[in-house]
């Protein structure tokens, strides 16, 4: 059925939009950055093929390996882009030279979180992730367009606004990461378990939606309120 095929082909579909678009933007401005966004997103969606956990939609005590694996990939490339933005120079003139607006507008990918709210009528996903993340996503990737157009326009109030908009789309991803957790760890109960987010085709938000998501929204926080710390010029901070 059609459907089966949007809701199988979407995520990756929609990730592949934005990787393209994103590398495009960036090709003048750093063929390295453009070319590590092209090669990030190859991998994301090549590992995103495999299954993590296998078997019924219920946490098992082999599902630990990859779990592991899974929270490693998914957060690991968040990490170390963020360590390279505040500990990097180069790195920090590269962002500086990157507009508000043109951040913001990298999100409107979230609307992928669609696909979180299917994934629950499916039965695939509990309401606690479907019914939260997805809508706060769609959230998130509707009001990214509305505040960029408001950054490009210099208006004052988008400052605070981006800060707003950096904080519930942190708090997005804070709430599904303890979800999943918590979950894992038995200390809360669901049904399902949210087991197929380290499955395809949901794979792949989590291996390439969500560390860039994390990476753009922290930026665009720390832009709002403390600048200073993107400073290209800025000392890195003593050992």
């Amino acid at each position: 059925m059609w459907s089966d095929v949007i809701y199988e082909s979407g995520p990756l579909v929609i990730g592949a939009t934005a990787a393209a678009l994103i590398a495009a933007y960036l090709w003048s401005r750093s063929r390295v950055a453009s070319l590590f966004m092209v090669v990030w997103f190859g991998l994301a969606a090549a590992i995103g093929q495999v299954s993590f956990f296998e078997g019924p939609l219920t946490w098992a005590e082999s599902h630990a390996l990859g779990f592991a694996a899974f929270g490693t990939l998914s957060f690991a490339p968040a990490v170390v882009l963020l360590i390279a933005v505040f500990r990097s120079e180069r790195t920090r003139r590269f962002i500086a030279a990157i507009p508000t607006w043109a951040l913001l507008l990298t999100q409107a990918y979230r609307v992928g979180g669609a696909f979180l709210i299917i994934a629950h009528l499916r039965g695939d996903l509990p309401g606690e992730i479907g019914l939260v993340s997805g809508p706060l996503d769609l959230l998130v990737a509707t009001s990214s367009v509305v505040l960029a157009v408001r950054a490009r326009s210099h208006k004052t109030s988008s400052v605070r606004s981006s800060a707003i908009w950096s904080i519930v789309s942190l708090a997005d991803f804070a709430w599904a990461i303890a979800v999943l957790q918590f979950s894992y760890l038995g200390v809360i109960e669901l049904s399902p378990d949210p087991i197929m987010m380290g499955n395809p085709p949901l794979l792949v938000i989590s291996l390439f939606a969500l560390p860039l998501a994390i990476v753009m929204s922290v930026i665009v926080l720390v832009r709002a309120i403390r600048p200073s710390l993107l400073n290209p010029s800025r000392q890195p901070a003593a050992r």
